[in-house]
């Protein structure tokens, strides 16, 4: 799989590409966004993009919540940052964000 997926396939002008490592980064930073107050939850392991030959982008989130933490509320609110950053800056690239918590501490 490439390391790219493309904006404007369409394009008569030439290629634009977002590269995985963007992705990543942009999801990265609205979790950690979420999280900057309260230290409800951190992440598991480092986010991962993950490019589809359908030319969606599944964007996979892993966390460890802590006990007593509200999972369903959590997930929500990362969730829809994730999104909304993405569709800021990749709004005609398909894409799925799914959450997982990894652990309970």
């Amino acid at each position: 799989m490439s390391d790219y997926v493309k904006i404007n396939p369409n394009s008569k002008h030439g290629e634009l590409m977002i590269s995985r490592q963007v992705f990543e980064t942009i999801a990265t930073d609205s979790v950690n966004k979420v999280n900057s107050n309260k230290k409800d939850f951190k992440l598991a392991k480092d986010v991962q993009a993950i490019f589809q030959k359908s030319g969606r982008v599944k964007v996979l989130i892993s966390i460890e919540l802590k006990k007593g933490v509200n999972a369903h509320e959590v997930s929500l609110k990362i969730q829809e940052a994730v999104t909304n950053a993405l569709m800021a800056y990749v709004e005609s690239v398909p894409f799925d964000v799914q959450i997982n918590i990894a652990e309970v501490n």
